[in-house]
């Protein structure tokens, strides 16, 4: 009996002390010094915001720069619009590519994207609807603020396309030696849309231009107003630009699901068939494609079946980057 009371006793001092190893354990871990959490970062990358003199507004670019020396005419650069969201990834495929393969030349990343979205996602919702469109579009805002992109102004693509030019260019030349007539362009949704006017209407700002799930329905397709001129100038040689334009199989049909609190799933339909996103960037690249134009102007494109509005930037990007970045 005097043998169970002292197991009993053993046991319940062990109990005791684990549980207050495991308290005070749980609290260094849980709890861990300040100093010691800090931002993830991407080697060699830098990250620089500025105030825009142009628009007044702030903007953040971060910049992958690669991990090799710079060729003799410098490294071409790829600018990525909602940066944001796809820096990274651009980052990581296009440096991983030309460091262990032999396919892809190395080149600079550039995210352009807004300071804030890193504390708040519906920050870039809300600006890119200004920088990244050409016009205004007033019938489609109620169907943007359900799903969460209220746009405070529209119709700032001019002064946008002023600023990648003017203000971030140089910047990103001063970071490290460039090849200018080496740059690609790449978009999605909205963001190509913004692409597609680039290449209307300064073809030359860029050499190559990746329009991804362009969103041409914008404001009653008004993007293709300037689709005739630049027609004229690729017959006449004037310009040689490399286009790429790709869209998922899936954006025409209707979703499983509708968001809680979002567009019903009549208003949803009704904006498929209004976007038309397939046939419109299947259209729009059969035309170009049909343009006869100087050796160097080169038009692709293609339909990714079973990839929708959000992941076919993803699908799509080892394709773009063999087309911007191919070694000669």
């Amino acid at each position: 009996m005097t043998d169970c009371r002292n197991l009993s006793r053993v046991g319940s001092l062990v109990m005791r002390l684990l549980l207050m190893f495991i308290a005070s354990g749980a609290q260094a871990g849980d709890a861990p010094a300040a100093a010691s959490i800090a931002p993830a970062t991407i080697p060699l990358t830098r990250q620089m915001d500025f105030t825009s003199g142009i628009n007044g507004k702030s903007y953040r670019l971060q910049v992958a720069l690669p991990f090799s020396p710079p060729p003799p005419n410098g490294f071409p650069v790829v600018y990525v619009l909602d940066g944001d969201y796809y820096f990274g990834t651009f980052a990581a495929a296009a440096r991983g590519r030309a460091m262990f393969g032999q396919d892809l030349q190395a080149a600079i990343i550039v995210g352009v994207g807004y300071p804030d979205a890193s504390e708040d996602p519906k920050v870039s919702m809300v600006r890119r609807s200004l920088d990244l469109t050409p016009t205004e579009d007033p019938t489609t805002v109620s169907f943007m603020k359900k799903i969460g992109m209220e746009p405070e102004a529209m119709g700032g693509a001019d002064a946008f396309l002023d600023i990648l030019e003017k203000e971030v260019k140089p910047r990103v030349a001063a970071m490290a030696p460039v090849d200018a007539s080496h740059s690609t362009l790449f978009g999605h949704s909205l963001g190509g849309l913004f692409v597609l006017h680039a290449l209307f209407t300064r073809p030359t700002s860029f050499s190559t231009f990746l329009a991804i799930s362009p969103s041409i329905w914008w404001d009653g397709r008004s993007v293709l107003r300037d689709e005739a001129a630049f027609a004229r100038r690729v017959s006449a040689g004037d310009v040689t630009p490399r286009v790429f334009i790709a869209v998922g199989g899936d954006e025409e049909t209707p979703p499983k699901r509708v968001l809680p609190g979002g567009p019903t799933k009549a208003e949803t339909d009704e904006q498929i068939r209004h976007a038309r996103m397939v046939g419109n960037a299947k259209d729009l690249a059969e035309r170009l494609k049909a343009l006869k134009g100087k050796p160097g102007f080169v038009v692709k494109s293609r339909v990714y079946g079973r990839e929708d509005h959000m992941t076919v930037p993803f699908a799509s990007l080892h394709a773009m980057l063999d087309f911007a970045l191919a070694l000669p």
